[in-house]
C-alpha cells in the first residue's frame, strides 16, 4: 500500500456540479428506497475510472497489484449502502454513509477481490475476505452523520488516502503481509493491519506469490551489490559502472508507480539499506 494524493485528481468539467446536485436529491429523499433508486440511476462515479486510475498508474490502491487482483472497480471507503462491524462488536448503527455516495473524497480505486465478497479458491479453509459492506469502527467509536465528524471514527481499516497508514504494513520475504512493528505505536494499529489484511485480501495466495517474487528479484540484486562491493582490491569502471545500474534498478521498483512497490522498499529496509528507499 501507498499513500495516494487525492488532491491531485483532474476531475471531468461539470462533475462536481452532478454531485452536489445529487446529493441535495438524496438529503431530500423521504425514503431510504427513493435514496436507493436515486444511486442506483445515477452511478456517476464511475465516470471517475481513468481519473482515480491515473493516480496509482492502473494499480489497487489496497493491494498495489495490477491484473492478479482481477478486474477494476471503484470502491466507497465508507460504504454507501450499509456499514457493518466484524467479530459481533456493536456499532451505533448500519446506516450506510449514504451522504458520502457523491463525494469523490470517499472513492478509492479498486480491485474487485479487494472490494468485493470473495472466497479465496487457491486456499478454499481461509475465511471469505473483501471489504464488502464492511466498515468496521473500534468498539464504542463515535458513528460519523455527516462528513466532519469522519475524523471522529476510530476506523479499523487501513486508508491509501491517510498519509500515516500505508507505513503500517510491511511484508515478508515470502510474500506475506505483516504489521509494520517499526511504524507500530500500539495494538489497535496493530489489530487495523490484521482486520485490512483479511477485508482487502492482501493475503490471496496468488498476491503474495507475486510479492514472492518480487521480493526475490530485488534481493537477487542486493546480493549481486554486495557481492561486487566486496572485492577488496577495489572496484573496477564496470563494476563501479555495475552497481550503479543496480541501485538504479532498486530504485525504479520502489518507485510508487509500479506493482507492488512497497514490497521492494520492505526487501530494501530488511537488508538496512534504507537509504535506497522511497516512500512518498
Amino acid at each position: 500500500m501507498r499513500y495516494i494524493d487525492l488532491s491531485k485528481i483532474e476531475l471531468p468539467e461539470g462533475w462536481l456540479d452532478k454531485a452536489k446536485s445529487l446529493t441535495q436529491q438524496l438529503i431530500d429523499a423521504d425514503s431510504e428506497e427513493a435514496r436507493k433508486t436515486i444511486i442506483d440511476k445515477n452511478q456517476i462515479w464511475r465516470e471517475l475510472f481513468v481519473p482515480l486510475s491515473n493516480l496509482s498508474n492502473g494499480k489497487c490502491w489496497y493491494s498495489e497489484a495490477l491484473d492478479v487482483m482481477s478486474d477494476r472497480d471503484i470502491d466507497h471507503f465508507r460504504p454507501k449502502g450499509k456499514a457493518i462491524n466484524i467479530e459481533e462488536i456493536p456499532r451505533g448503527d448500519e446506516e450506510g454513509y449514504w451522504w458520502l455516495c457523491y463525494d469523490y473524497e470517499n472513492y478509492r480505486f479498486s480491485s474487485q477481490f479487494s472490494n468485493e465478497l470473495r472466497r479465496d479458491k487457491f486456499n478454499p479453509e481461509k475465511e471469505t475476505g473483501g471489504k464488502w459492506h464492511y466498515f468496521p469502527l473500534f468498539e464504542n467509536s463515535t458513528v460519523a452523520k455527516n462528513k466532519v465528524r469522519c475524523k471522529d471514527e476510530e476506523k479499523m481499516l487501513l486508508d491509501p488516502c491517510d498519509e500515516d497508514d500505508p507505513y503500517l504494513l510491511t511484508f515478508e520475504s515470502n510474500g506475506k503481509a505483516i504489521p509494520n512493528f517499526t511504524a507500530i505505536l500500539n495494538d489497535n494499529d496493530k489489530r487495523r493491519v490484521l482486520v485490512s489484511i483479511k477485508l482487502y485480501h492482501l493475503d490471496h495466495k496468488p498476491l503474495e506469490e507475486l510479492r514472492e517474487r518480487t521480493w526475490g528479484f530485488c534481493q537477487r540484486m542486493i546480493d549481486e551489490i554486495r557481492n561486487i562491493s566486496s572485492n577488496p582490491e577495489g572496484l573496477s569502471v564496470s563494476e563501479i559502472s555495475r552497481v550503479k545500474f543496480l541501485k538504479n534498478e532498486i530504485r525504479r521498483i520502489m518507485n510508487k508507480n509500479e506493482p507492488l512497490s512497497a514490497v521492494a522498499i520492505a526487501c530494501c529496509e530488511e537488508n538496512g539499506l534504507s537509504i535506497l528507499t522511497e516512500r512518498r
